[in-house]
Order: structure tokens, then sequence, then C-alpha cells
């Protein structure tokens, strides 16, 4: 008798929700957190270092790459602005190159007259005299100023319009936007980028400029003699919402 008692006693704590034997040891396992996991830090560390998407090309940035800001030194007013942000939303070339390399100097002449074929409102350009030594091309810090003169002689001696610079010197030597984020190996680095900065076109040395041409064309809308070609209309329409 008293046994079907204490079984039917205990049918009822369980139908209750009284605990069980071991119930408590169950409860607390369960709600103790599990051991940290010592390398998640470490993978949050690496997750939060900045990515580095640039296209890179031989020298320069690569089509799909993005020109940046970075400060320059005009050689002919003598100011310190961003060329790149000053040219704006306006397709733009950027041209690298040492200031005694022949080669670079006839790019220089052959760019400015690109600028003019399709309208320096349409298309802008410039030039930037970088020290290339040892396959690096970094901001020139010595005999600055010989350096200044020595670039305005030449573009008054080429005749061309588009303004040629140096990198400005940062409080620690150098310009860190250009040296680092550029990728300036060789002399004549030529890039050209649309109205968002998005390089288009890249090349080092080119023998000719069909390519930049033809990358231009796209950009604007316009055949080889500069009209309009068909649906710029819509280019140009779609390169404004940007």
């Amino acid at each position: 008798m008293k046994k079907t008692s204490l079984t039917l006693v205990a049918t009822l704590l369980v139908a209750c929700g009284a605990p069980q034997p071991g119930a408590d040891d169950a409860a607390a396992e369960a709600a103790t957190p599990a051991p940290a996991d010592k390398s998640a830090p470490v993978k949050a560390e690496e997750a939060a270092k900045p990515v580095d998407s640039r296209v890179l090309a031989d020298s320069g940035l690569g089509v799909g790459g993005k020109l940046r800001a970075f400060q320059i030194t005009n050689c002919d007013s003598g100011e310190e602005y961003c060329q790149v942000c000053r040219y704006g939303n306006s397709p733009k070339i950027m041209a690298v190159g040492d200031v005694d390399d022949a080669d670079f100097r006839n790019d220089l002449q052959n760019i400015d007259a690109v600028v003019k074929k399709y309208g320096e409102d349409k298309v802008k350009a410039f030039g930037v005299v970088a020290a290339i030594s040892d396959g690096k091309g970094v901001t020139p810090t010595e005999a600055r100023e010989e350096l200044i003169a020595k670039i305005k002689a030449m573009r008054e001696e080429l005749d061309i319009t588009i303004p040629v610079v140096i990198p400005a010197l940062e409080e620690d030597g150098g310009n860190k936007a250009f040296d680092e984020y550029y990728n300036i190996t060789q002399s004549r680095t030529l890039m050209f980028a649309d109205g968002r900065n998005g390089v288009r076109f890249s090349a080092v040395a080119p023998s000719d400029l069909s390519g930049l041409n033809t990358a231009i064309q796209s950009v604007l809308g316009v055949d080889g003699e500069g009209a309009p070609a068909e649906g710029a209309a819509e280019g140009a329409e779609e390169a404004a919402k940007g």
C-alpha cells in the first residue's frame, strides 16, 4: 500500500514540474557559458584590417582601379592643392614620369593635343613628375626649387597648356597618398579615368595613344571625329547620375 502511495506521489510531482534527480545539475550545465574562443579576438582584428582594393598595372593603376586625392605643388603657380579633386567629375588623364625622360616630354605634348582635340571642357589632363629609381616612383624630396624651375621651363618649351606638377611634401617628407597608393614603377605611366575617377585606360610607355582615344570616346559618347555617337545622350545621362 505504502509503495503504491509513493509511486502516485512521485507521478504527481512530475506532472506539476517538480525537479527530478540530476535536473539541477543539467540546468546548471546548460546555463554555464561555453569557454571563450581565444582565437576570436585575433580573427576580429584580422577582419578589421583595411583591404587593399587597388587594381594594379605593371606601373600605376589598372583598368577598374580608382584615382584618389593627393596634394600637389603646381610648378607654374606654386599653389598646393589636389589636382584630382580640382578636376571634379570631369574625365581626366594623369601622366607620370621623369622630367629628364625625352619620351615622357613627348607624351605630355601628345596628351595636350588630345585635350585640345576633345575640348578642355570635356577632358582634363595633368602631368606628374616623380623621382623614379630602382623600380619605384616617389615624391621628389631633394632640390625641389630647382626641379620646379626646370619643369616650368620645360612646360614653356613644349608650349603645353596642361599643368605639370609634383607631389607636395608632407611634414615627415614624401607624400604617402601618392608614394604608397599609385604604384609608380616606371616613367611614362599613363592613366585615364572617367568622371567617377574609375580608371578606363592604363598604359606604360604607349607606342601610340589609340587606346586612350578609344577610352575617351567611350566615356564621352563620341566617335573618332568628336561627333556625338549613337546612344551618347543616354551615356551622358548615366554618367551625370554618379
